[in-house]
């Protein structure tokens, strides 16, 4: 036991996690689901957070940015990454973080309590000792409200990955290199997604199948592809379980079940309506409901969020509770001028090209506003009234209808949207200030400034990741609120000049000073919408 704890820490000493903030574990996400099933978690801006494996503390420290009178404490079993962490906080001047590197077997009390505790990657990846350890850590630490976020490989999906994880373990058996070994495993993934032909048996068929699918997760994950390897399909420990196992192991801990993270996956979406008669027929509660569409699904992997087994949730979302809220969204028609008179169906589409349908004018008008105000959350109760405006201003026979009428039926359809798919629309219970336009001196908060200079991935303030390229991620730098449009323009130019940085594909093919400030305009709004500035 000691030994395999003590290998997993080399491990991560030797080929650390590279850092990257995950939006499904922001405090702020994770009350407004407890929030929606009818708890009453505790409040964000003050709540304390603990992250168990938190790596260098990268999915810490932008929400200690934004939320700076709360508190987060990281543990991790890798000295070297808690080592790097502390350089990137004491540059970026945080107080309210602090990282220690601690095995979670040998901690006991001294931490306090958590409103929120956060445990990504860590779960499948220890022994059952160790995850035992883990429960019941959750359950000392966390305050008699409070919500724990908890990821983990999962079966059926597993079982399939889980042969081809023994091939690649195989392959490399004999390598003691971390990058040999990866770069190894990455040629068998390519042999066996393309081993399947019109004579191969079902075997061979799946194996390539699945092979293919990890392959194209692989080059989704970009820079992280290595770790993932190394510190998930190839690391010592990577023992999957069924939901309904991992739930039944909460609960002797005094923990349940409360949600996944990826709320639609929560409902049968996509199924047969006869297919999931079927499964609530077999079902005897909603444990064996969400196991059985595991089962249909083939999934892989899970992000749940588990609470205190005292408190009581309720699984039917009103739209009462979207009360004190704020609400995001960047839907557009896909036809123009949106009839607001009556109830006409329109679909409404997001940059994922996701699409939903809307038949009721002040759900219409609302998304309409949501688009203008993006990518800044707006109080619910305030968007009620300005879709109401919009929508009397176009017509709708809405003037006299009572806001708490019109407060249920818009509640309800973006609650309807949420179950659709999480990327339609976002609830927030503290948001965060987001600029709609760049502004005259347009200011990257010190985070993302940093991370622009090592990586090309960068945290925006709503915790999203995105990939940028060299010239963004030059442009991103010089964002600190001190420089107007005519110093970043001269800075950019003479970036250009000395080689330092180079138009892309996308760009202009010509680098004049009038070409380079309508670029530089482009770029900036874009940050902009993509919640990359502060306001």
């Amino acid at each position: 036991m000691n030994d395999i704890v003590t290998t997993l820490a080399r491990s991560y000493d030797e080929a650390p996690y590279p850092g990257r903030a995950y939006a499904h574990t922001h405090p702020d996400y994770m009350a407004v689901l407890a929030t929606l099933l009818g708890l009453n978690p505790p409040p964000v801006a003050r709540c304390r957070v603990l992250e168990i494996g938190c790596a260098v503390g990268a999915n810490l420290m932008p929400m200690a940015l934004s939320l700076p009178e709360a508190s987060f404490t990281g543990i991790d079993l890798s000295p070297r990454q808690i080592a790097d962490g502390r350089r990137v906080i004491d540059t970026l001047g945080l107080t309210n973080i602090t990282l220690l590197a601690r095995d979670l077997q040998e901690v006991g009390d001294e931490l306090g309590q958590f409103d929120y505790i956060i445990a990504h990657g860590v779960y499948s990846w220890t022994p059952a000792p160790v995850r035992d350890r883990l429960m019941a850590l959750i359950k000392r630490c966390l305050t008699p409200n409070g919500v724990a976020f908890v990821s983990y490989n999962t079966y059926p999906g597993w079982h399939m990955l889980g042969a081809i994880r023994d091939l690649m373990l195989y392959a490399a058996r004999d390598v003691e290199d971390s990058h040999d070994r990866a770069r190894i495993a990455l040629a068998l993934l390519d042999m066996l997604a393309e081993s399947d032909s019109e004579h191969a048996n079902a075997f061979t068929s799946f194996i390539a199948a699945y092979a293919g699918r990890f392959r194209a997760m692989l080059d989704r994950l970009g820079p992280l592809s290595h770790a993932f390897l190394l510190h998930d399909a190839l690391e010592v420990v990577n023992e999957p379980v069924y939901f309904a196992q991992f739930a039944a192991h909460a609960a002797q801990h005094g923990l349940q079940y409360l949600s996944e993270t990826e709320f639609p996956m929560v409902l049968p979406q996509g199924l047969k309506p006869e297919t999931v008669d079927a499964m609530r027929s077999f079902s005897r509660n909603g444990i064996d409901l969400e196991q059985y569409m595991d089962f249909l699904r083939g999934r892989q992997f899970r992000q749940t969020l588990l609470c205190h087994d005292h408190l009581k949730i309720r699984r039917m979302l009103r739209p009462e509770r979207l009360a004190g809220m704020s609400v995001a969204a960047l839907m557009h028609p896909e036809s123009h001028p949106v009839d607001l008179t009556n109830e006409t169906p329109v679909v409404f589409r997001n940059l994922h090209d996701v699409g939903f349908t809307v038949m009721a004018p002040i759900t219409k008008a609302a998304l309409l506003h949501l688009a203008e105000a993006s990518p800044r959350a707006v109080p619910f109760e305030t968007l009620v009234v300005e879709a109401q405006r919009r929508a009397v201003d176009g017509g709708a026979p809405l003037r006299d209808v009572e806001p708490l009428v019109l407060a249920r039926r818009l509640g309800g359809d973006l609650l309807r949207a949420f179950a659709t798919a999480t990327t339609l629309v976002s609830f927030h219970l503290h948001p965060p200030l987001v600029a709609s336009h760049p502004g005259e001196r347009p200011q990257a908060t010190a985070l993302a400034r940093l991370e622009a200079q090592t990586g090309i991935e960068v945290t925006n303030l709503y915790h999203d990741v995105l990939q940028l390229d060299p010239f963004d991620r030059f442009l991103l730098q010089l964002l600190d609120g001190q420089r107007d449009r005519a110093a970043i323009v001269r800075e950019m130019a003479g970036a250009i000049d000395s080689g330092a940085v180079q138009y892309t594909a996308k760009e202009s093919a010509s680098s004049s000073p009038a070409n380079l400030e309508v670029e530089i305009e482009q770029r900036l709004r874009w940050f902009a919408q993509v919640a990359l500035l502060v306001a």
